[in-house]
């Protein structure tokens, strides 16, 4: 990219927030967008990471336009200088998968919540664990969403 293509890219900026105020401050964000016209307003995204307390993350191509939709919002608390890259914020809300085959894990969603089962196989791909429960009788496996369980105890 190079030229008008470059500065036509979308850019995260953060704006700072009161803490346990920012998703306020994006609802109030995104309204604000919406009665302006979507279509005049050059925003992609609003992001607000629970792990980060105090900071909205807007993913847009003018930090002008930003600024100015977030001006006198109650908990708005500034704009931080600089511009963030899309792929550092996407490598923040990927938590890496710390399940291996062999693994003890918990089932933490319905239907079989509560039970404890052994990992056969992961397919990272589908976002899937294969398991065998501890506290049946049967060997058959299920299959559950990798975010569904929790690691008790490892090989």
């Amino acid at each position: 990219m190079s030229g008008p293509e470059q500065s036509l890219a979308c850019r995260v900026y953060a704006l700072r927030a009161v803490g346990n105020q920012e998703y306020n401050v994006a609802f109030m964000l995104k309204s604000r967008a919406e009665h302006k016209g979507l279509d005049k307003v050059k925003i992609s995204a609003i992001v607000v990471l629970p792990s980060l307390k105090g900071f909205v993350f807007v993913e847009g191509t003018m930090p002008y336009e930003i600024q100015d939709l977030a001006t006198n919002i109650k908990h708005y608390r500034g704009m931080v200088r600089g511009v963030m890259n899309a792929d550092e914020l996407l490598g923040s809300l990927v938590k890496p998968v710390e399940i291996s085959i062999g693994d003890v894990v918990e089932i933490i969603v319905e239907p079989f919540r509560g039970y404890r089962g052994k990992v056969v196989d992961i397919d990272k791909q589908r976002g899937q664990v294969y398991l065998e429960l501890l506290d049946s009788s049967s060997t058959m496996p299920i299959i559950v969403n990798i975010k569904g369980v929790r690691k008790v105890e490892g090989k």
